[in-house]
């Protein structure tokens, strides 16, 4: 693949990773950097109907929509979604698609379905789908709430010798408690880091989301193109 490869994935389901897609995609497009976003794998919504995810993408980078590979109507895991319709989930094709939409572009943001851990398929997750994509970076995405220590800890226990190392961002929770805002500098004293931005409950233009979007694509060693 032509472009620099980033997985956003999360330490568990809802914790933000299409904000951060879509913040780090909208700071890129700022860059001058030519980008596309990708979220190969969907539930909740038909073939037919646009995946709200993909649809977020495309609007952060003022693109066309990129549909994804793999649409299902009801809005479970992956494998039961997959297991219910027929359709089983094939890395090939996703693998397929991503080098499509590399081909040309700088940055290649592929958002995964749910968890790191969250099953495709009968002996398949998105680990699995990490290292189909060979050379991507990941971006792994976690809640600045109570548990995120043991969460991310988990994770990078349960990948290593997997996986590269990931980065990690944390992501504003829905409601703060008394660990928020502190769990950037424990996970770093854990040695679970890095944590290389936290994002705020926010409009992936306002000024917040673009510092951290822009701290990612600096740890990604994504600059500004020359002019």
């Amino acid at each position: 693949m032509s472009a620099h490869v980033v997985v956003v994935a999360g330490t568990g389901t809802d914790v933000g990773k299409t904000h951060v897609s879509s913040a780090v995609l909208a700071a890129a497009r700022a860059r001058g950097l030519v980008a596309a976003g990708y979220k190969p794998i969907a539930t909740g919504c038909a073939p037919a109907e646009i995946c709200d995810d993909a649809l977020r993408h495309a609007e952060a980078l003022a693109a066309e929509y990129v549909p994804p590979t793999y649409a299902y109507a009801r809005p479970v895991s992956p494998h039961l979604a997959a297991r219910e319709e027929g359709r089983p989930i094939e890395l090939e094709r996703i693998t397929r698609r991503a080098r499509e939409l590399a081909e040309g572009k700088e940055l290649l943001v592929v958002e995964t379905a749910g968890g790191l851990f969250s099953p495709l398929g009968p002996d398949l997750t998105n680990v699995d789908l990490v290292r189909a994509l060979t050379g991507a970076s990941l971006l792994l995405v976690a809640s600045d709430r109570l548990g995120v220590l043991h969460d991310v800890g988990a994770v990078l226990a349960g990948t290593r010798g997997v996986l590269a190392r990931p980065l990690v961002v944390l992501s504003a929770p829905e409601r703060d408690d008394a660990s928020t805002g502190g769990n950037g500098v424990e996970l770093d004293a854990l040695g679970h880091g890095p944590v290389v931005a936290r994002f705020p409950r926010a409009a992936r233009d306002a000024a917040a989301s673009r510092v951290a979007a822009a701290a990612v694509l600096d740890a990604l060693d994504l600059r500004r193109r020359p002019s």
